[in-house]
């Protein structure tokens, strides 16, 4: 379920640390200016997943794909082409992981767990400066240069104390010409983090209804863990 949730929302360092940069109400409005014409964006990506007690790092990569109708967010994440082949879907409060080679899909229920997704999903893409503000405590770090981009490093903490119990803090990169992250960390209490670093990002037209959906073949069988 952390590697579910590390995703919705959702890391390579190798960074140049400035001190001076965009104010935080400049970056707070180019976000605002871009979310009522979202609707859904597609990016290659790397996570970086870390584990604490092991002090070891597991990287995957794979296509990320999101959604934003109103309130309604669908997110799929394709890891197909890696060692560990699977392929995570969020959608209407369930989140959906399909192993291709065991042709089977497990859903999880999120149910008390809603709330802290919702939580992940304003660090993602689509969301307003507002939004974001009234979930957390915001300040510029500075800029850094990310991919040859020029970007705002903001840290965001969390006003939720139940959502501060999962997500201790969260930082996210928004290039100075744009209002999509091009990278995202985000730490767990227990000294886990996730950093995920998006590349050819591209926005979904808005005339594309079609819905994103999880397709899997014919015979695939279904599992609801607990």
């Amino acid at each position: 379920m952390t590697r579910i949730i590390g995703i919705v929302t959702a890391f390579a360092l190798g960074c140049v640390f400035s001190a001076y940069g965009e104010t935080l109400s400049a970056v707070l409005a180019r976000l605002d200016a871009a979310a009522p014409s979202f609707s859904g964006v597609t990016a290659h990506m790397t996570e970086i997943t870390h584990t604490a007690v092991l002090n070891e790092d597991t990287t995957d990569k794979g296509l990320f794909q999101m959604q934003r109708h109103g309130k309604e967010v669908r997110a799929l994440v394709d890891f197909s082409g890696e060692k560990d082949k699977r392929v995570l879907f969020f959608a209407d409060r369930s989140a959906h992981v399909y192993y291709p080679n065991l042709n089977l899909v497990q859903v999880y229920d999120l149910g008390s767990q809603s709330k802290l997704i919702d939580e992940y999903l304003l660090l993602g893409f689509g969301v307003s400066g507002k939004d974001l503000q009234k979930a957390y405590n915001i300040q510029v770090l500075g800029t850094e240069a990310v991919n040859g981009k020029n970007t705002s490093r903001l840290e965001l903490i969390p006003k939720d104390p139940a959502t501060r119990e999962q997500l201790v803090k969260a930082e996210i990169w928004i290039p100075e010409d744009s209002a999509l992250p091009v990278q995202q960390k985000i730490y767990q209490k227990n000294g886990n983090f996730t950093l995920v670093q998006y590349s050819d990002l591209r926005l979904t037209p808005s005339s594309d209804k079609q819905p994103l959906k999880l397709v899997t073949p014919p015979g695939t069988k279904t599992e609801h863990p607990h």
